[in-house]
């Protein structure tokens, strides 16, 4: 393995998780055997003063019986010499720190009685300590206490015994830790190993099929494992996304292919009607008539540019939103009376109303092309009859609706009038070139708002914008 291929190796995420399982297993490991070690010289301790209290019970008995016979502790002694497991040491104190019976065994290793002992002892605490000799590995546990005696001041009870097996068992027990532990990390770290990988498998499936996603072919999905775990909602996510790429590309095709059509097609008329206009002589009155036709194809395809541009900023989140409080029946009344003229030319009945009272935060530039383009394409599309505009609230909503008698919109097309260049075959005759709807779309989406389209063909078609309106 080289320099370079063992770096990447240690920078891979299997192998980083691996190190996670295994210092967090020999933690765990560590913590857990410190515990049971503690616990285990605890209760050996606890069991050494258990027998050596019971030791002080018997004692305590021939004391108790026979305060002044020396000899009966004789025998006593004799009795506990006589043990190999735990054999027993005492001393005995009368309540004022005088000598009374020591064994022969209790004065080898040294113990000394200090005075603020014999003060614990004495105010009626039991002291167990343990006590290491100077110069001697073996430890002791000594358990000091107070026997009242009737008719006697008492005795004061040095009871102990060496923990030469406590500290053989602890250290078994320490030694057979140390020889299991690396036993367990070894099989810690294979555990590790299997779950890490296991764990990122998803990831390597995932990273094999997305290199396979270009923007030519995006039609490729990752298959989820169905599991329900995170990988399979990373999986659904990262779908979501290249479903997302796909419309946005396909969109973007098809925006690239009929803006090409829509402004090829006028130039490539123009450039014609030019080479027939230079192709003989002509009177000033043709020449005029050609110039007056040509201004009019540029403020056609002028207001085509301008209105690709306003929807490639949407598109890029750079149009900024002008937000103002404004009083939607008053900027509705205004172009009303703007469409009136038009309507009447048409021979068209305009009716307007009712107009409630409602104010909407909003741009009020936007929400004026918003409008006009809707009454624009309901004049536009309706030959004979009626438009009717009216404004309502509804609760925490103000609904727009212009109605029109026009030529309608089938069902099959009504989800696809608010795509780009999008147009009704029986619409072409107009001269719109199928963004107006898509302006009208995102302006009212930007306004946290929605609209609807309700239409039959040879019936009309009712537009109805929803707003939030503000309160008050």
């Amino acid at each position: 393995m080289s320099l370079k291929t063992g770096a990447k190796f240690y920078r891979r995420t299997d192998f980083k998780l691996t190190l996670w399982y295994i210092l967090t297993f020999l933690i765990s490991a560590l913590i857990i055997s410190g515990f049971l070690y503690l616990r285990l010289r605890h209760q050996l301790i606890k069991e050494v003063d258990r027998f050596l209290l019971d030791e002080i019970k018997e004692l305590r008995e021939i004391l108790a019986k026979h305060p002044e016979e020396k000899h009966l502790l004789k025998d006593f002694e004799n009795h506990i010499e006589a043990r190999t497991l735990y054999p027993v040491f005492f001393k005995i104190l009368t309540e004022k720190g005088d000598q009374f019976y020591t064994s022969k065994n209790f004065g080898m290793i040294g113990y000394v009685t200090g005075k603020d002992l014999l003060m614990k002892v004495k105010k009626g605490d039991e002291i167990r300590e343990n006590f290491r000799p100077e110069g001697r590995r073996r430890p002791y546990r000594i358990i000091t206490t107070l026997i009242p005696i009737p008719g006697y001041s008492g005795y004061i009870i040095h009871m102990g015994t060496h923990l030469k097996f406590v500290k053989k068992s602890l250290s078994n027990f320490k030694n057979n830790i140390l020889i299991t532990l690396p036993i367990l990390i070894f099989l810690g770290s294979i555990g590790g190993w299997f779950l890490a990988k296991r764990s990122l498998s998803p990831i390597s499936y995932i990273t094999s099929k997305t290199k396979n996603i270009t923007s030519k072919d995006l039609s490729e999905r990752l298959i989820p494992r169905g599991t329900g775990d995170e990988m399979d909602e990373l999986i659904h996510t990262i779908n979501g996304m290249i479903m997302r790429l796909e419309d946005s590309f396909k969109r973007m095709a098809e925006f690239t292919a009929d803006t090409s059509h829509e402004l090829k097609t006028p130039i490539c008329a123009l450039r014609g009607e030019a080479e027939v206009l230079l192709s003989k002589a002509r009177t000033i009155e043709e020449y005029q008539d050609a110039l007056v036709h040509f201004l009019e194809e540029f403020d056609r395809m002028n207001k085509i540019l301008n209105d690709l541009i306003l929807l490639s900023k949407s598109d890029s989140a750079q149009m900024e939103l002008k937000m103002s409080p404004l009083k939607l029946d008053y900027l509705l009344e205004s172009l009303c009376n703007l469409f009136q003229v038009l309507s009447e030319q048409k021979n068209i009945s305009f009716i307007v109303g009712p107009l409630e009272e409602v104010s909407v935060m909003g741009d009020k530039i936007r929400l004026q092309q918003l409008f006009t383009n809707l009454i624009d394409n309901a004049i536009k599309y309706t030959s004979v009859g009626s438009i009717h505009v009216s404004l309502e609230k509804n609760g925490d909503v103000a609904l727009v609706k212009i109605k029109d008698t026009g030529i309608g919109i089938p069902k099959e097309e009504q989800e696809n009038i608010f795509k780009r260049f999008y147009r009704v075959d029986r619409s072409r005759q107009t001269g719109g070139v199928g963004l107006g709807l898509s302006i009208a779309q995102w302006i009212v989406r930007a306004h946290h708002g929605k609209i609807e389209v309700d239409s039959e063909p040879n019936k009309g078609s009712t537009f109805t914008v929803s707003l939030p309106a503000l309160k008050g």
